[in-house]
């Protein structure tokens, strides 16, 4: 296999609680070759200076206003050296094996991207991988696959769309799956997630933006296609589910 460097960005803001973790989780990668790209969103608990004391060899970049994470990270791929990109969040965690992993399957297949499924809160580390499977566009449409920290991509694919503040990820990926990038995704759980992915914040309010924002993405990349249609009903399906979902959680 030929070496190739991930350069990983990390969005940053107020996270001097869990971003030690979330580093830690890179530098023990079976894989070597990683780039660490952190990007402070105007933070105001120091996590600036206290990656800038505590993690030398990160490449530390600081906002001058507040941007949000797709401009963030954005900004962050900018700045990055590596053939691919990845991405994580300051209050997740990579298993060891994550980079090693994909970047085995990417050769082998011919990826452009790649994903995996996650745990939440928890610090396994498969030595196997147990299922992987080509992901496209139809797949896509009835369900994101991809949680943006499991997520290996070729850096000339990273373009989030800074206007869109929820979902911005999955409109990205729909874009990539529409120009026929190839997309794959491993079922074994290569990442955990510091919170749940919908509903953490209690605030109903979010769901309905995050809701909005996936009806978008898929009306924007879906559009004038027969699946269009059946894509956004099965997406208001998935939304009642998760207002039932974090309705019984607060039981």
């Amino acid at each position: 296999m030929i070496v190739k460097t991930i350069s990983v960005v990390i969005p940053c803001f107020n996270c001097i609680q869990t971003i030690d973790k979330a580093l830690q989780s890179v530098y023990d990668q079976d894989y070597k070759f990683i780039e660490i790209v952190c990007v402070d969103d105007c933070s105001t608990d120091n996590t600036y200076e206290h990656i800038k004391t505590n993690h030398p060899f990160v490449k530390l970049v600081k906002n001058d206003i507040n941007l949000g994470p797709a401009a963030s990270r954005n900004k962050g791929v900018r700045f990055c050296s590596g053939e691919f990109v990845a991405f994580l969040d300051a209050d997740d965690i990579w298993f060891p094996n994550k980079t090693n992993i994909q970047i085995e399957l990417m050769d082998k297949y011919g990826l452009d991207f790649i994903g995996a499924s996650f745990t939440i809160n928890t610090n396994d580390n498969p030595s196997t991988v147990s299922q992987f499977e080509i992901i496209n566009l139809y797949n896509l449409a009835f369900k994101n696959y991809f949680p943006t920290p499991s997520v290996i991509m070729k850096r000339n694919l990273v373009c989030f769309n800074e206007l869109q503040r929820f979902s911005e990820d999955y409109d990205l990926w729909l874009r990539l799956a529409k120009d026929k990038c190839i997309m794959g995704y491993v079922k074994t759980p290569l990442i955990s997630l510091g919170k749940p992915s919908y509903g953490h914040s209690g605030l109903s309010s979010n769901l309905i933006k995050m809701q909005l924002g996936e009806i978008s993405s898929i009306n924007k990349n879906l559009k004038g296609k027969w699946i269009c249609f059946f894509a956004i009903s099965w997406s208001f399906i998935k939304f009642i589910r998760r207002l039932c979902v974090v309705f019984i959680r607060k039981l």
